[in-house]
């Protein structure tokens, strides 16, 4: 049986009559309207009268069903021929997108291939796929208006308990697990702008440790010493910029940690997957997954130095801040100098900003400790920070891996012992930019974080594998007795 909606509209469009709840055919004036103008007021009339249908839209099924019949009432009541759109149907599941899901973005969302989508402005979008898939893409389709932008990236927001508005025009949140949004709006950017926004999902194409190594991102011998630190008590920290692939190098480094090693992580979005299951379903390692949750009530709030206070309390192997960007970081250094193995990452161009980031971030705490003092903590509660960086032609490398060693006269004195060393760099026949290079072992580890390594159960062969050639744990011991405290023995 014809649907009566379908019905009336297939009506309206041949020849201007509609079928009332008597059966009787009856002049009817039609309205013809662009869909931009039928959308906005639909969504206007739906919000003011119907907010409780709408609010549960996105979560409950039975809330769809009704919104979906309300906009099918308010096409009919009110005459609406779509200019731009003769199928009924059509029309309605389009409202219904933009209104219930997130519009012209959705299928990008769950599109698995793409890496991030940017909003500059409601009339300019754009998607970023890998360099095997594209790369970047310049949609044609737009917003319909910027209010229609500002309302889409809302919902966004919403998902994540974030409120974005006039009084809080700037703000980070989470769609679902994996996916990020990066939002700003009015008074923060222009209105007629609408709202500039970034999208970052979590590649749903497992990101493996033999991909890392397939595609020169990494060597073996730089993953082994990362790992091997790691599981020895050697607290790391990750660098780069946005898009490096900082997150997803940790948790290839996290997968090879023991399954008997309790690990905690804390990240404002779900990215991180460690759960190890075995073929019938059984969980084989002990990972606790945890996610901020902001509130506008700061009672309320769970925040990354709320989660890593707690951590501490749950007797953790490993815990994994994904990202300090705040007063947790001085949590962070104090539970690494504390015997704690910690693993997270910063934003920051190179190794030895990294330590410099880290610094500022403790400032906010006001740690009651001069610069030398404090900076000389953070080196020793991360020893061995990694740099990541995402090159021109997109490929994304271990640029070095550093051991911080200590701060004189102003600046952070450190060992480089892993370098990437750019070679050559060339357009192929597909008129893409190709860089080529190679990893190179540059130093090796200071004889005091070979003995804790040590110390921390890694083997002696292990050890000398980036150690200087002859050390021993037994010519350390001696020297420290001596009183020679010099890192770089």
């Amino acid at each position: 049986m014809a649907n009566v909606h379908d019905y009336l509209y297939e009506m309206s469009k041949q020849n201007g009559y509609k079928n009332n709840d008597d059966n009787y055919l009856t002049d009817r004036k039609i309205v013809k309207k662009e869909y931009a103008d039928i959308l906005e007021f639909i969504r206007k009339e739906i919000s003011t009268n119907h907010a409780q249908e709408l609010s549960e839209v996105i979560s409950d099924e039975a809330g769809q069903i009704v919104l979906k019949n309300l906009i099918k009432q308010y096409i009919n009541k009110n005459n609406f021929m779509c200019v731009d759109i003769e199928n009924f149907e059509q029309l309605v599941n389009k409202i219904f997108e933009d209104m219930a899901g997130f519009g012209l973005l959705t299928q990008y969302i769950y599109d698995k291939d793409v890496e991030e989508i940017n909003i500059t402005a409601w009339n300019n979008i754009e998607v970023l796929y890998p360099k095997d898939k594209g790369g970047l893409k310049k949609l044609d389709e737009t917003f319909t208006s910027p209010q229609q932008a500002v309302d889409i990236v809302q919902k966004m927001c919403a998902c994540g308990g974030i409120r974005l508005d006039e009084s809080q025009p700037v703000k980070d949140s989470y769609i679902f697990k994996g996916t990020r949004c990066s939002a700003i709006m009015y008074p923060s950017v222009d209105r007629e702008t609408g709202v500039s926004a970034s999208i970052r999902r979590q590649k749903k194409r497992a990101i493996t440790r033999e991909k890392l190594l397939d595609e020169n991102s990494a060597i073996e011998e730089e993953l082994n010493l990362i790992s091997t630190c790691i599981n020895c008590g050697v607290s790391v920290g990750y660098t780069g910029g946005t898009g490096s692939g900082k997150t997803a190098d940790m948790g290839i480094v996290l997968r090879d940690i023991p399954h008997d090693k309790r690990i905690y992580t804390i990240e404002d979005s779900r990215e991180l997957d460690l759960i190890a299951i075995d073929d019938y379903g059984k969980v084989m390692n002990r990972v606790v997954h945890t996610v901020t949750r902001p509130h506008e009530d700061s009672k309320s709030n769970v925040d990354a130095e709320l989660l890593l206070k707690e951590a501490l309390r749950q007797h953790p192997d490993i815990i994994v801040p994904a990202e300090m960007r705040g007063a947790e970081a001085w949590t962070a250094v104090n539970a690494g100098l504390t015997g704690h193995t910690i693993v997270t990452s910063v934003h920051a161009n190179s190794a030895e900003e990294a330590y410099e980031r880290i610094f500022m971030l403790c400032l906010e705490k006001n740690a009651n400790l001069t610069e030398k003092m404090l900076m000389t903590q953070i080196i020793k509660a991360f020893p061995i920070m990694v740099f990541k960086k995402q090159l021109a032609d997109g490929s994304r490398k271990i640029m070095s891996i550093v051991e911080g060693i200590d701060y004189n006269n102003g600046k952070v004195r450190y060992k480089t012992l892993f370098r990437f060393q750019k070679t050559r760099q060339y357009i192929n026949d597909n008129g893409a930019l190709c860089i080529e290079g190679e990893h190179k072992r540059i130093g090796c580890i200071t004889d005091i974080l070979a003995l804790k390594l040590y110390e921390n159960g890694a083997d002696e062969e292990t050890i000398l594998k980036y150690a200087r050639v002859g050390w021993t744990a037994e010519e350390t011991y001696a020297a420290l007795e001596r009183g020679d405290s010099n890192n770089d023995i």
